[in-house]
């Protein structure tokens, strides 16, 4: 297996830039990722990521495309949220610099039912473009 692969299918912090309000500056948080694939086969490179956030709005909450996980039914996760989403149709690129923590737990081994469930509404979510 080469070094990449194992990321595939797994949960990682990164360090995300964000508009700070408050200072009117960029700041940094820690935020989940499920890594869907990875450019090289060894690092350093670029993932492709699902985020994985608490959505504090209902609204926006994508009923296909944001796959509920609640941390009581996934403990194996070590999601901080009492309930998560993987946003699958907010696909983002990482690049491996900016993994703070390695990974936090392997949802495609842990929990494959729901890792079928994420391919497949993703699926449904691209077949949808152009």
């Amino acid at each position: 297996m080469n070094e990449t692969q194992a990321y595939i299918g797994a949960i990682v912090k990164t360090r995300s830039a964000y508009h700070n309000l408050e200072t009117d500056k960029t700041a940094f948080k820690s935020r989940p990722f499920l890594i869907i694939g990875a450019e090289y086969d060894t690092l350093p490179c670029d993932f492709t990521a699902f985020p994985i956030s608490k959505v504090s709005t209902s609204q926006n909450i994508d009923p296909v495309h944001d796959i509920k996980v609640d941390k009581e039914r996934y403990p194996k996760l070590s999601l901080n949220a009492d309930t998560s989403y993987i946003r699958v149709h907010k696909i983002q690129t990482i690049h491996s610099s900016q993994l703070t923590i390695g990974i936090l737990s392997s949802l495609s081994e842990a929990y494959p039912d729901l890792y079928t469930e994420v391919k497949a509404a993703y699926r449904g979510f691209s077949g949808g473009l152009f």
